[in-house]
């Protein structure tokens, strides 16, 4: 009997840290959660790359619009360079707006606001 006390002593005692089986299981459970959320993550940084281009080129064509009711001697016709140095577009919207046409997509015809 106290030698049957003894082995439940040991085996009873808690042990500390986790087993192999119980850190593989865990780590398997955190990769499939990262295959699950990594491709939303990229598919909504890319809306949001298109929303943000949407809203520059529509500051483009704001701009754009009052540079020509300001200088109506441009007769509609007025670039990015010209927006810049005006000062209706800072640096880093000129930057980032260098393929876009100036003009209104509805007010030429043009589906494809950017040049190609």
């Amino acid at each position: 009997m106290k030698r049957f006390k003894r082995l439940m002593l040991k085996t009873a005692a808690p042990r500390k840290g986790f087993t192999l089986i119980e850190m593989v299981i865990v780590l398997a459970i955190i990769a499939l959660l990262m295959l699950i959320v990594v491709p939303n993550l990229n598919a909504q940084r890319e809306k949001a790359g298109q929303k943000q281009q949407e809203a520059l080129q529509e500051v483009v064509y704001n701009q754009a619009e009052m540079y020509l009711n300001d200088h109506p001697e441009a007769k509609g016709k007025v670039d990015i360079k010209t927006l810049k140095e005006a000062k209706y577009l800072n640096e880093k919207q000129a930057n980032q707006a260098v393929n876009f046409d100036t003009s209104r997509p509805e007010a030429n015809g043009n589906t494809n606001a950017t040049q190609g």
